[in-house]
């Protein structure tokens, strides 16, 4: 695990206070293991002054060297370079040097990530069924507004969690499924290092490679 101590403002009363910024994560180590990223544990800070509890968008790198990825939460793409500097500093200590590469923009995604590749899933192949449930999703729920839709795992059930401001929706989808969608596609390497809803759009409509 590496950390920095850096300097937040509290969204609440204003005032400044210096906190441990988790910036990178290595779970191949137990006690990195136990940072709870499915409450996002990393980005949430407690201001000193008032109390208030705030989440707090950071750079952080997730590397899971067992399914060769690294995960990279990005608040802004200056960081772009930070990430750069981190896996080539992991290869100088033997690390994979193959480590495939996502980046993401929120805890929210860095979590359903972690998700996918632990369920020992394509996250290609998720995003694709993604845009296909969303629509299905659309047709059986017209009232309603859908803001973001994240693939789920739960006691080795998978989902996906629709996100609408009247009440969410979650609908169950088997391993089975995923894997005949994705028998259906011949993904190409190396895989590209943002794999989202305009990724898999402009895939399905021949926009670009996979």
């Amino acid at each position: 695990m590496r950390s920095e101590t850096k300097t937040i403002r509290c969204n609440s009363c204003e005032k400044e206070f210096s906190a441990r910024v988790i910036l990178q994560i290595d779970c191949a180590k137990a006690a990195d293991r136990s940072i709870d990223l499915s409450e996002g544990e990393p980005f949430l800070f407690t201001c000193p002054h008032c109390g208030a509890k705030m989440h707090l968008n950071h750079f952080l790198l997730w590397v899971d060297e067992q399914h060769t990825v690294a995960l990279c939460n990005l608040a802004d793409e200056g960081e772009l370079s930070a990430v750069e500097e981190a896996l080539s500093a992991l290869v100088s200590f033997g690390k994979a040097a193959s480590i495939r590469r996502r980046y993401l923009s929120s805890p929210a995604q860095l979590w359903e990530k972690i998700s996918i590749f632990e369920a020992g899933l394509d996250d290609r192949t998720v995003e694709i069924v993604k845009l296909y449930m969303a629509e299905e999703v659309r047709r059986a729920y017209p009232q309603k507004t859908l803001t973001d839709v994240l693939f789920v795992c739960k006691e080795g059930l998978f989902g996906f969690l629709f996100r609408c401001p009247d009440g969410d929706l979650t609908v169950e989808i088997s391993k089975e499924k995923l894997d005949a969608v994705s028998a259906q596609f011949a993904f190409s390497e190396p895989s590209p290092q943002r794999v989202d809803a305009a990724w898999a759009l402009q895939f399905l409509t021949g926009g670009k490679s996979c």
